[in-house]
């Protein structure tokens, strides 16, 4: 019986148009009387992830920041920040990347210098809480992460292959979207904040179930016996999962989550 439900968001729960499937919100309470708990874990920062999802963050546990930062309705489980040091040489590695744009993130707001992406990620569409800086360098604030966008037309996987060698190997590297990449520290990620909740709720991975369709999602497979990619996902992820959920413009979390629990 699966007592753990743990979904990405981007590509994933939501479709391209960065809308969610309504049948969502009419399952949530059905799984809570279940007895099944619900996550969300996303690359994107606690602050967007409570404003869009605020009317239900009584029925839900939130994954912000790639593992880094677990909340239960605005109660902190679990945190991890990066150092300084770690912070200086992902922003250096970073700006060696020609074409790349580095974003530091902390628990409240995400540090940019570019006007363009402050517009961007402070839409409805994202609903960042976003401070626009001078110099990344001078934040002073808990970062949990550092982020790089890339505007040169690679894909991030192409990226990936351009900054992984410049980092230390002590920092986690993942691909988190179409054109983007996060930073961490090693071994706190979303399949770390996965193994957090089975341990504290004495759930096993035989009674988990993930969806994912990003590389940085892949952790999360290794955590569940019921382990989804969507159809969209890259063929590389796709081979870490052992099941392919439908597509994320057709509510493929939603028909994969009726059918596994009966609902």
């Amino acid at each position: 019986m699966v007592k753990l439900i743990v979904s990405d968001l981007d590509g994933t729960l939501v479709n391209d148009e960065s809308v969610i499937d309504p049948q969502f919100y009419e399952i949530l309470p059905q799984l809570k009387e279940r007895g099944i708990r619900f996550a969300l874990a996303s690359g994107r920062p606690y602050s967007s992830l409570r404003e869009n999802f605020k009317e239900y963050l009584d029925e839900m546990i939130l994954i912000a920041e790639n593992g880094a930062l677990i909340m239960d309705n605005d109660r902190e489980l679990f945190f991890h920040c990066m150092n300084r040091r770690q912070i200086m040489a992902c922003l250096d590695a970073i700006g060696q990347v020609k074409g790349a744009e580095a974003m530091v993130c902390a628990k409240e707001y995400s540090y940019t210098t570019s006007e363009e992406l402050y517009r961007l990620l402070t839409s409805p569409r994202y609903r960042y809480s976003m401070q626009l800086v001078e110099d990344l360098y001078a934040v002073e604030d808990e970062i949990i992460k550092v982020s790089a966008i890339d505007h040169s037309g690679r894909t991030a996987r192409e990226c990936y292959d351009l900054l992984r060698p410049v980092l230390d190997r002590e920092i986690e590297l993942m691909v988190s979207g179409k054109f983007s990449l996060d930073t961490g520290v090693n071994g706190v990620d979303k399949g770390s904040a996965v193994a957090a909740l089975q341990q504290m709720w004495r759930i096993t991975p035989e009674e988990t179930a993930v969806f994912g369709d990003q590389h940085n999602d892949v952790a999360m497979f290794r955590k569940a016996a019921y382990s989804f990619a969507m159809a969209g996902a890259a063929e590389d992820v796709k081979q870490h999962a052992r099941f392919q959920a439908g597509s994320n413009n057709e509510g493929g979390v939603v028909r994969a989550i009726r059918q596994m629990v009966g609902l």
